[in-house]
Parts: C-alpha cells; structure tokens; sequence
C-alpha cells in the first residue's frame, strides 16, 4: 500500500509539473540590434609625439512588426519590419586628456589641472546648479562640473573663435 501511495504522487507531481511548464507562454523578443563601432585614430606630432584619440559610437536600432495589409483575409498573414528608433550613443577619449586634483579650502576646492601646457592652479567654488565656477587668476573663469565617472569637464568661452570649448580632466 505504501508503495501505490508513492507511485501515485509521484505521477501527479510529475504531471503537474509536466503542465505548468508547458502553460507558460514565452516573453516576447524585442526587436532590436545593437552595434558598437569603435575607431582608433594615431596621430604622430613632429616632436615623436604620439596622440591616441579613440572615438566609440553603439548604435542600437529597434524595428515595429506589423501585419502585411495585402494579407488581411489569409489566415497565414507575412510580417514586416518597420525601422521605429535609431539610438547613437558617442563617446570619445584622447591621449591627452589631463588630470587634476583637489584640495578642499573650507569654500570650495583648490584644483591643480596638469595637461601638456603645465600646470594650472585654481580656486573652485560651487554653484547652486551642481556647476562650479572655476577661477584660474585674472578675468579667466570658466565653468566646470562632474560626470559619472567622476572626470572634471571644464567649459569656457572662447571669444576669438565665438563659440564653448569643453576640456575634460581625469581624476589623478
């Protein structure tokens, strides 16, 4: 008797089992592709300076599925693909990119930005806007703030050319 109890719930636990796994329905696929197009680009000064500028875009591309209108009264309708969304996302890194680093000075920061060109000392206050201006002596201020990789971006306007020039210095 013990033995039939066992067989029996054994097959009912396999069938159950048997059926909840073939009631579930699979989750749609989303119709998309994704791409990563990365280009290196080396450049060599007249010094035997090299410059690394590394440039890297993914491009993901979503498409919408919709019924073949020709197909409406056949019961094996043809699908077509629709482009919905194109989505480029760039970025960009340099060999010569500076660094920087911070001293905290009770009002705000004293910031040493090192690039090619030397070394530059500054005085850094916070704005309300998360944005820090930033003082490097004389009429020279510029606006900076952090990204998410905690890379300093300076901003400042360059009246000859007439338009912003972004420098971005990386945590030393």
């Amino acid at each position: 008797m013990r033995t039939l109890k066992i067989l029996t719930t054994t097959v009912f636990m396999s069938c159950a089992t048997m059926i909840f796994a073939q009631s579930e329905e699979a989750k749609a696929k989303e119709n998309s592709s994704k791409e990563t197009v990365t280009k290196i680009i080396r450049i060599k000064g007249p010094n035997g300076e090299e410059k690394v500028i590394k440039k890297q875009e993914v491009i993901t591309k979503k498409s919408k599925i919709k019924l073949n209108p020709g197909d409406e009264d056949k019961t094996n309708q043809t699908a077509i693909y629709e482009d919905e969304e194109v989505k480029v996302q760039q970025s960009h890194s340099s060999s010569d990119t500076g660094t920087y680093s911070k001293i905290s000075d009770g009002k705000g920061y004293r910031m040493t930005f090192m690039d090619k060109s030397g070394n530059k000392v500054s005085k850094v206050r916070k704005l309300s806007s998360g944005y820090y201006n930033v003082n490097m002596g004389g009429k020279d201020n510029c606006l900076g703030h952090f990204d998410k990789d905690k890379n300093f971006i300076l901003e400042k306007y360059d009246s000859q050319l007439d338009k912003i020039i972004t420098i971005i210095y990386k945590a030393n």
